[in-house]
């Protein structure tokens, strides 16, 4: 037998999921995070959970891997000590920056200005200039100042370098000769770039977004060997390879090479699950809900495809990588509750976290949280136990939300409805932004929730939202873990284009695509992709002419070969910049980037589709409880979601307990067990 394995490290549980390739079953399992060092978790988790799938870590085939590692390292500031080598003149490419400056809304006095993660001490000019607009070399590269630079930066201590020349996407000669002075002064520096991080025009993003590559890339090095080293001691000799930002995957030495794609890498997972089962199910347009332990992040699927963004942000910093577009909110089920000087109640974004985590973990955590309100007003019964073991301290809960309630002058159920109240409004906000905001309707949209405890809140938020149905998948809990097993091996390559709809023909466009999927093509083989399985997406980033907001536009290369093939990319971007900005302009297109996507399909989980039986779900109920809704108690049926079958009808107000997660199914509303296992949540009553 030969078994996949997705893994998937998040703030407080690390999530672990089993594929058995010959019975096309799945085996899922939690265990806490151990943020100290994540690949204790990682391996723990591993061997809790094929021993529970009663195989071996010596019968895996393929591990995917979702990881914290480049998004705590930013947010930490833990990263290497950077150097980098620019263009005489523009050693302060980063402290210029762009004009925004991050900080509160109103008021200059609380200004924060990150600090650059390569410091002016480890920055260094050297002579030598790539001209613009063609490209030409005007002055010639001094590589006797290359070589004094690098002799500089290594005695100093940096730990991997950053090569940023000016011009370098249009000729990256230069970069290349002094990556190679770099090999020959100091061969154990690693080294990237720009002019393969990022080819585009921008000279501050391709700075930035090469040196936080760097930045990660010692530790990432570090982290991957030490995983592998560990999975190779317990017996295994499985092939790894780590989730990238956009969803795709890449071998473990691909992630060490460009690491700055693995920022988003755990969300990218959960997006990319729930597309492939709302797509399934025939509903190709929702929004998800990955709401975790320390955050919820939210994201707009579209015809069954997540929407990707070129612009990543982690903490302050904005930089350019194609990664699934995620909105992220600190609210989580540790986020802490505190009632402020004025009397309010903020929740989050501080979290509890794993470590001491929310009071009910009985682990020393004394501040009220999202998950303690909870378990107050009875959402998690007293048969649930956290991660399928860990029993929930009740009174711990109690004492830690009466603290808010004291301070307020209210109950211990208000204060813990209060709590909930603001929490689902923090998430209701962020998934505005990724719908309203950017000129969708939500209430065309379903709404696929997961995460540990995503389905305790989403039936709150879809009936605010009226995105109906809600979809609570199998396993929810352990959703991005699941998303890795329907992944494929991707990666992005680009070039700087800069040309109107005016001056080339619908031939050249598509003669320079054809081009970079070349490029495309030969990464794929280098990681193994047989060329029968290389299938390849077509993008050309939009804008008006002599503007500056660009949409990232969707190509058909083929249609490409008439010049109508460009007039139809002009009405997309139209009716795209229409629908968000509320207005077009009589203006030429131009086409600032294009970019060509290579995927390499590798074989992943079909969900199985089952016969539709009885609506009586009564045998699946294992007791009940009271829980609290509309400011009162109800006595509440408790369904064991394992026992339930497709086409049982649940009617609320009903706990439905996961292994991994807890559903609420608020009062008017009904659950119906779908062909797949998913429940399906809408308004009224059970037929």
């Amino acid at each position: 037998m030969t078994h996949n394995l997705g893994v998937d490290v998040g703030g407080t549980f690390t999530d672990v999921i089993v594929f058995d390739e010959d019975t096309n079953e799945l085996t899922i399992d939690k265990v806490l995070s151990t943020p100290e060092n994540p690949s204790n978790g990682v391996v723990e988790g591993i061997e809790s959970a094929v021993a529970k799938a009663g195989t071996s870590v010596a019968d895996l085939n393929l591990l995917f891997h979702g990881t914290t590692v480049v998004t705590n390292m930013l947010l930490e500031e833990t990263g290497a000590r950077v150097g980098l080598l620019t263009t005489a003149g523009h050693e302060n490419v980063l402290h210029l920056a762009r004009a925004w400056t991050p900080g509160p809304l109103y008021g200059w006095m609380g200004m924060e200005k990150p600090a650059p993660l390569a410091d002016l001490v480890d920055t260094r000019g050297v002579g030598g200039r790539i001209g613009s607009p063609d490209g030409e070399e005007t002055t010639p590269l001094d590589e006797e100042a290359v070589r004094t630079a690098v002799r500089e930066l290594q005695d100093a201590g940096v730990e991997s370098l950053t090569v940023a020349l000016l011009n370098s996407y249009l000729n990256p000669a230069h970069e290349r000769r002094v990556r190679d002075i770099v090999a020959e002064e100091a061969p154990d520096l690693p080294v990237s770039i720009s002019a393969e991080i990022v080819p585009e025009y921008g000279e501050y993003e391709r700075t930035l977004t090469t040196v936080i590559n760097d930045y990660a890339r010692p530790q990432v090095i570090r982290y991957l060997d030490d995983l592998e080293s560990s999975l190779a001691d317990a017996g295994s000799s499985a092939t790894m390879n780590v989730v990238r930002s956009d969803g795709g995957l890449m071998s473990s030495k691909a992630a060490t090479q460009r690491p700055v794609e693995l920022a988003l890498s755990g969300p990218s997972g959960g997006v990319v699950g729930a597309a492939t089962i709302a797509q399934k199910k025939g509903i190709p347009d929702v929004l998800t809900l990955d709401m975790g332990g320390t955050s919820t992040d939210v994201s707009l699927v579209e015809a069954g495809k997540p929407g990707t963004t070129r612009q990543t942000k982690v903490g302050y910093r904005e930089f350019k990588s194609r990664a699934v577009d995620v909105n992220t909110v600190g609210a989580g089920g540790g986020s802490i509750a505190r009632v402020q000087l004025s009397g309010s109640l903020q929740v989050g974004p501080e979290s509890a976290g794993a470590d001491p985590g929310p009071a009910c973990y009985g682990l020393g955590g004394e501040a009220p949280t999202v998950t303690d309100a909870n378990v107050v007003l009875g959402r998690i019964p007293p048969s649930v136990q956290l991660g399928g073991r860990m029993e929930l301290d009740r009174e711990a809960a109690r004492d830690a939300v009466q603290s808010i309630a004291d301070d307020r002058g209210t109950s211990i159920e208000e204060a813990a409805q209060a709590i909930l109240d603001i929490v689902n409004e923090n998430m209701y906000s962020a998934l505005r932004v990724v719908s309203v905001e950017r000129g969708y309707d939500p209430r065309e949209f379903g709404l696929v929730a997961f995460g540990g405890a995503g389905p305790m809140h989403a039936n709150a938020l879809v009936d605010v939202m009226d995105a109906y149905p809600l979809v609570v998948p199998p396993g929810p809990g352990v959703m991005s873990a699941f998303g890795f097993l329907t992944s494929d091996v991707q990666n992005e390559f680009s070039e700087t284009y800069l040309r109107t709809d005016e001056d080339v023909s619908g031939d050249e466009v598509r003669d320079e695509f054809l081009s970079i999927r070349d490029e495309a093509a030969d990464w794929l083989a280098s990681e193994g992709v047989e060329e029968s399985d290389h299938a390849f997406d077509y993008f050309a980033d939009c804008r008006y002419y002599r503007q500056d907001i660009q949409m990232s536009i969707p190509v058909d290369v083929e249609n490409l070969r008439d010049d109508g093939g460009l007039a139809e990319i002009k009405d997309d971007f139209e009716a795209r910049h229409d629908r968000q900005f509320g207005f077009s302009l009589d203006a030429p297109l131009e086409i600032a980037n294009l970019r060509v996507v290579g995927k390499g399909a590798i074989q992943g989980v079909e969900l199985e589709e089952q016969e539709l039986g009885d609506a009586d779900a009564s045998e699946a109920i294992t007791g009940h409880y009271d829980v609290y809704f509309d400011g009162e108690y109800h006595e509440t049926p408790i369904y064991d979601r394992s026992l339930s079958t497709p086409g049982n009808e649940i009617s609320g107000p009903a706990i439905v307990v996961d292994a991994d997660s807890t559903v609420v199914v608020q009062p008017d509303h009904v659950a119906r067990v779908d062909r797949y296992g998913s429940l399906e949540i809408t308004r009224g009553e059970s037929q």
